[in-house]
C-alpha cells in the first residue's frame, strides 16, 4: 500500500461526526472515494506489471516444469477483481453520502409550505 493511501485512510480515521454532521458525512464519502479510486489504479498497474514480469519468467530454466502463462493470469485476475471491489467502495461512497443527505440532513431544513403537493 502506498503512502498516499495511508494518508488517505489516516484521515478517514481523523474524521469525527460531532458539530455539522452533513459536512463530515460528505468528507468521510469524499475521502472513501479518493481511497478506492487510489487503490483501483495502483491495483490495476500492478496487474498488468505482475503479469509482465511472470511472462519474462518463462523461459527460466528453474520454472521449465511451472505454466507461468497460467499462473500469471491467475494473479492478474485476482488483482483485477481487488481493482473492481475498489470501484465497488467508489460508487458505495457516493451512494452513502446521498442517502445520508437523504434521510437525515435534508428532513432538519424547513421548507416553504407553498400549498402544493410534493410527491
Amino acid at each position: 500500500m502506498g503512502s498516499s493511501a495511508v494518508r488517505r485512510i489516516e484521515r478517514i480515521g481523523a474524521i469525527t461526526f460531532r458539530g455539522k454532521v452533513g459536512k463530515n458525512i460528505a468528507a468521510y464519502a469524499k475521502e472513501t472515494q479518493q481511497l478506492g479510486r487510489d487503490l483501483g489504479r495502483q491495483l490495476d498497474h500492478d496487474a498488468g506489471a505482475a503479469e509482465r514480469a511472470m511472462r519474462k519468467l518463462k523461459k527460466h530454466p528453474r520454472l521449465r516444469h511451472v505454466n507461468v502463462y497460467v499462473r500469471a493470469r491467475w494473479v492478474s485476475r485476482h488483482l483485477r477483481q481487488a481493482r473492481d471491489l475498489c470501484t465497488g467502495i467508489c460508487t458505495e461512497a457516493v451512494k452513502f453520502n446521498l442517502e445520508s443527505r437523504r434521510q437525515f440532513i435534508d428532513i432538519d431544513k424547513p421548507r416553504k409550505h407553498t400549498g402544493e403537493v410534493d410527491l
